[in-house]
């Protein structure tokens, strides 16, 4: 008997759709759900895991469902081949393919769990034994407006980890797809809730129980950034369960903020986010698996080249491209969120609101703003504990200390309030102009 359990965990593989905002020139197979799903059929087999648990969403949607159904068949029949089990619910997108789909296979290392909403456990055994239980929920239907937990009552067993598999939307009390509170997961006896539907992947309890969305191992939009790839469930043999990532995707979406202040055109901002990209490629980033990098950049800052880069962003992102290391680095858009350069000392000699802030924030730089204008810091601060002592804030309160604020946290948003206050009066006087 090994030491410890080791289980593969993953969901929202959406067999048959494809990544967006892939260039065509790099856009291939490899780049795939699909692949994606069979590296992680490699890695449970090289691993020589115990259980690979699929938390829902295999098929994407029903029109894609033969594609997702060669894709899925070939990935069971390799993990059937080394006799490691395959457990399975279905989400919103597949509740009516995948039971279908599954009907069709003749595996019988693979448990589909939860037909029709109704829970159902599993349990996998060694030499008679049993070692772990598996409780299972399917979305019956594709909307679910009430708590799956409502129904859930599992059978007690001592000494036997539990470990639920739910897709389901947690702490969204008004979703049409299985709301669940982390309360309703705290109050059950499980190890281990290994969650599908948010893409985004995560440890959502970093206790007892565990909580975890997987997310979708490859990627599918700019807005699943951050590392995706299945993930290791260790539960050693006193029972602790410890959860670690395997960025397996050959895809990451991401962003970059650039700060290009003092720059005096786009050329030079051009080298300034290759060499942003490049260092946050090589130091941020796993890329044992990653073939593309996908970058939202964020320009900021305060540069004569402003006006050149709002003209000329689209091109640059079109044309901006390069490889650093194995990875493919390609801008997926450009937010132009610069400011112009501004003569405070030129504006602060006139005699209108423009003047007043520019007169403001030349003292705040030279540290005497309470010489001038210590009024204003005084009524900006008492507002501010006005805000910070709202009910709104109870909560926050309860869980951690709040710090009392101070002049220097006044003088910090008076000062930010004054620089988009004064580029919004600038930027009104060269409209009308």
């Amino acid at each position: 008997m090994k030491d410890a359990l080791e289980l593969l965990c993953t969901g929202d593989l959406h067999l048959g759709r494809h990544p967006s905002r892939i260039p065509d020139d790099l856009d291939g197979p490899e780049l795939s759900p699909k692949s994606v799903w069979l590296s992680t059929v490699q890695e449970a087999i090289d691993r020589d895991v115990d259980v690979v648990v699929i938390a829902g969403d295999i098929v994407d949607q029903e029109n894609r469902y033969f594609e997702a159904y060669g894709a899925f068949e070939d990935g069971v029949a390799r993990l059937d081949d080394q006799g490691i089990p395959v457990v399975v619910v279905a989400g919103n997108h597949d509740f009516d393919a995948l039971p279908e789909m599954i009907d069709n296979f003749d595996f019988d290392t693979l448990q589909f769990l939860g037909r029709g909403g109704e829970w159902e456990r599993w349990t996998l055994e060694r030499d008679g034994e049993p070692l772990v239980h598996f409780d299972g929920w399917s979305f019956p239907a594709e909307h679910v407006y009430e708590s799956p937990l409502d129904e859930y009552s599992p059978t007690q067993v001592n000494d036997i980890p539990q470990i639920g598999v739910l897709h389901a939307d947690l702490n969204s009390r008004r979703s049409r797809y299985a709301p669940v509170q982390s309360s309703e997961l705290r109050d059950t006896s499980v190890d281990a809730w290994l969650l599908g539907h948010i893409h985004s992947p995560g440890i959502q309890i970093d206790s007892r129980p565990l909580a975890l969305y997987s997310g979708s191992p490859q990627p599918l939009d700019p807005g699943e950034r951050r590392a995706h790839g299945p993930w290791t469930i260790t539960i050693s043999q006193n029972g602790d369960v410890r959860a670690e990532q395997v960025p397996l995707a050959s895809i990451r979406y991401d962003q970059v903020e650039v700060d290009v202040s003092g720059t005096d055109g786009p050329q030079k901002v051009t080298s300034m986010i290759s060499a942003g990209i490049k260092e946050h490629v090589r130091s941020e980033l796993d890329t044992r698996s990653l073939e593309l990098s996908l970058v939202r950049v964020r320009l900021t800052g305060r540069t004569d080249a402003h006006s050149a880069l709002v003209d000329q962003h689209r091109s640059m992102e079109r044309d901006l491209r390069f490889r650093e290391g194995s990875v493919s680095v390609r801008i997926e858009s450009i937010e132009v969120d610069t400011r112009p350069t501004i003569d405070l000392e030129a504006i602060a000699e006139g005699d209108n609101a423009a003047a007043y802030l520019a007169n403001l924030l030349l003292e705040i730089e030279d540290g005497n703003s309470r010489g001038n204008y210590g009024d204003v810091i005084g009524d900006s601060l008492a507002a501010m504990r006005q805000a910070h002592s709202a009910n709104a804030y109870n909560p926050l309160r309860r869980e951690t200390e709040l710090n009392d604020l101070n002049d220097a946290d006044a003088i910090d948003h008076l000062e930010q309030q004054a620089r988009v206050l004064l580029d919004t009066l600038l930027s009104q006087k060269e409209g009308k102009a």
